[in-house]
């Protein structure tokens, strides 16, 4: 009887350096160049600045939404296709499809 391999099991040892999870990059026997260390301050940067903006972001993007009239959180596409069938839509109609074909030809 043949067995089945477990993938996970074959893959054994250390990960490779870029693939790792944690915060620090990993230890180098060299220094940094110039060059990298520049580019290493500059993501840095970038990160902390994006953590900073994120607030700032998020409350433009509820006024935005409250703007156009989005009140609710977003459904997913079953859901959406449920209440559509449930308000009468044909689901193997092809009312939308003729719809954009019509939009394109003007």
């Amino acid at each position: 009887m043949a067995t089945r391999s477990n993938p996970k099991k074959q893959r054994r040892g250390k990960r490779p350096p870029q693939t790792r999870r944690n915060k620090r990059p990993p230890q180098q026997s060299e220094p940094m160049s110039d060059a990298e260390r520049e580019d290493l301050e500059l993501a840095e940067e970038i990160l902390r600045v994006s953590k900073e903006e994120e607030a700032d972001f998020v409350a433009g993007w509820d006024k935005f939404m409250k703007q156009l009239g989005i009140r609710a959180k977003p459904i997913g596409a079953k859901k959406l296709q449920e209440l559509a069938i449930k308000e009468g839509l044909d689901p193997n109609d092809n009312q939308f499809s003729r719809g954009i074909i019509e939009m394109r030809e003007e």
